[in-house]
């Protein structure tokens, strides 16, 4: 007999077991502390290449959702406003499958604009961080925001179909509302956790750059409107002229 075949491979005890999306997921919302972040960004999964996944697969079914959504919405309103619409034959059938078609091919745009979108952001929020003295890295920065948004964006996404009943969406709001208090809390405490910091710099890295972008934008717009003020008062005068 030949005993030359190799042993089994055994596991590697130094390199822990793969963290697992959902258990992660699970432990942030459940265990909302600064030890469960540095806890899940120790892990060797936790890599900004994992949370570019979980926002494009989560934004890829944010945009399949809402696609399906609106076109079941506007379907049904086209079928009551033109009710001979319904009676021409194939109509329905050629127009249903068109409007899959279109939310099928248009879901993974909506997931890769979430990741540019998400990637952008985090990198403002890692920056601001780095301002204020931190030390984190970006990798963990990116997976900590992933795991605290991604599930929101599936909860988000699976409440659309509720919102279009009347009823159920005065139910809806008040749960993203609260949802939406806990992400920053959870956020504030992942670039805590992350970058070392206190909670009042943690806490500035997290809205400084939204309160900066909106006094930009404010000044932009007053600007504007003061260039084009003449303008818009000549236009005024001429609607009031030509008012009976």
């Amino acid at each position: 007999m030949n005993y030359s075949s190799n042993p089994p491979m055994m596991a590697d005890p130094d390199f822990p077991a793969p963290q697992g999306a959902l258990p992660v997921w699970i432990k942030v919302f459940t265990k909302p502390s600064e030890q469960t972040f540095i806890e899940i960004t120790s892990h060797p999964d936790a890599k900004a290449r994992a949370a570019y996944i979980w926002v494009f697969l989560a934004g890829t079914l944010s945009g399949l959702i809402n696609s399906l959504t609106q076109f079941a919405v506007s379907f049904a309103g086209l079928q009551q406003a033109a009710p001979e619409f319904g009676q021409m034959p194939g109509s329905s059938t050629a127009v249903g499958i068109g409007g899959l078609l279109f939310a099928v091919c248009f879901a993974p745009l909506t997931g890769l604009f979430s990741v540019v979108g998400f990637s952008f952001g985090v990198a403002i929020i890692h920056a601001t961080a780095k301002f204020f003295g931190g030390q984190g890295l970006f990798d963990k920065m990116a997976y900590a925001v992933g795991a605290i948004t991604v599930p929101i964006t599936v909860i988000s996404a699976l409440m659309v179909p509720l919102n279009v009943v009347p009823f159920l969406s005065l139910c809806t709001l008040p749960v993203l509302i609260l949802l939406g208090l806990y992400t920053l809390y959870l956020e504030v405490v992942a670039i805590k956790a992350v970058h070392r910091l206190g909670w009042g710099e943690s806490a500035a890295a997290l809205f400084l750059p939204s309160i900066l972008l909106a006094l930009i934008l404010g000044v932009i717009i007053l600007g504007l409107m003061r260039m084009a003020g003449p303008e818009l008062n000549e236009i005024f005068q001429q609607l009031q002229q030509g008012a009976p």
